[in-house]
């Protein structure tokens, strides 16, 4: 599942993701823009609803965040 989430932050953001704690925000790699692409792939590759109270800024800062948000969200479904 890691993988994935890391391959499809790649396909978005045409950056390679070699650095999972990099904040994606302050380097400029992920806009507002790039978090709804990622939302719904995201959804779409998991079957998963993410509830808008889960886009917040702190929860895509990482490629870790972003994988943590997708488990817990798997976990609680």
């Amino acid at each position: 599942m890691e993988e994935q989430i890391i391959q499809i932050l790649e396909e978005i953001t045409m950056e390679q993701i070699d650095n999972r704690n990099k904040d994606l925000l302050a380097s400029d790699i992920l806009d507002s823009f790039d978090i709804v692409k990622l939302v719904v792939a995201l959804e779409d590759e998991f079957d998963i609803t993410i509830d808008a109270d889960f886009v917040l800024p702190e929860k895509f800062q990482t490629a870790n965040t972003i994988i943590e948000l997708v488990k817990e969200i798997i976990k609680n479904s």
